[in-house]
This record gives C-alpha cells, sequence and structure tokens, in this order.
C-alpha cells in the first residue's frame, strides 16, 4: 500500500516545466489576438545568454526574419523576433533559410517582437493565414510533449 502511494505521487508530481497551449484555438483566433502577423524567411538565429551561464532557462532565442508578406500590424522590411531558448518554455525552433508565417506580439519592454510555441506561427508553405472564423480550420497541435 505504501509503495503504492509512493509510486503515484512520483507519477502525479512531475515537473510542470512542459509549454501547454490553449486547446482548440483556431488559426483565425490566434490572427485575431496576434499584433503582429507577416510572412518571411529566416536570416539568422542567435542566441541570447541571459542570468545565469549555462542555464537555458533564463535565455532567449533571436530570430532575424526577412519579411515578405505583413497580414496584420507594420513591422519593417527585417525583423528580429525573439522566443523563449528552451522549448519546454514554449520557445520556437524555426530554421535559417525557411519561410514562416509568423504570429507575433508586442514585447513589454523596448517595443520588442515576441512569438512563442502557442502563437500559431507555422511553415509559409500552408498559405497565407486564415483571418476570419467562417474558413478557420484548427490551427496545427501545440501541445510540447
Amino acid at each position: 500500500m505504501v509503495l503504492t502511494t509512493v509510486l503515484s505521487a512520483a507519477v502525479l508530481t512531475g515537473t510542470a516545466s512542459a509549454c501547454s497551449c490553449r486547446p482548440g484555438d483556431t488559426e483565425a483566433q490566434r490572427y485575431a489576438q496576434a499584433d503582429f502577423v507577416f510572412s518571411g524567411y529566416v536570416s539568422a538565429s542567435t542566441v541570447l545568454e541571459r542570468g545565469k551561464p549555462n542555464y537555458v532557462w533564463d535565455d532567449l532565442r533571436a530570430y532575424t526574419v526577412q519579411v515578405d508578406q505583413e497580414y496584420k500590424g507594420d513591422v519593417p522590411a527585417t525583423v528580429t523576433v525573439t522566443t523563449a531558448y528552451a522549448e519546454s518554455m514554449c520557445g520556437l525552433t524555426l530554421y535559417v533559410g525557411e519561410s514562416y508565417v509568423v504570429f507575433a506580439f508586442t514585447g513589454s519592454t523596448y517595443g520588442e517582437v515576441w512569438s512563442n510555441y502557442c502563437s500559431g506561427t507555422r511553415p509559409a508553405g500552408y498559405g497565407p493565414p486564415v483571418t476570419t472564423t467562417a474558413a478557420a480550420a484548427p490551427a496545427l497541435a501545440c501541445a510540447a510533449s
């Protein structure tokens, strides 16, 4: 009995570091929530070391994106999109040379452009963003494992 209780507690009290997105959001809802939506290709990726060295949980990643098309908001031709470094902290993983439709937000400091795994950012090959609920399909899966 004691062993069962201990094992149950160990399974049910894991670390809460996994990214968790709001289920059921459509791309149209994510479009409405975003401050900026644009397409472009990633030309550079930089790790921004913050806080403690050798501790990724406080680091950021900055992607330089060459903007092809603005769908919402006003962004420059080249924009830096900042995100958490760790995927478990909902950080985006984008690849240099690849094109994306980016759903982003104004940062709280210095007018930065931020995005995360739950924002709706996706490969540009799926076409322009869905902007109305009448045509909205469910957004890509967003729960990190």
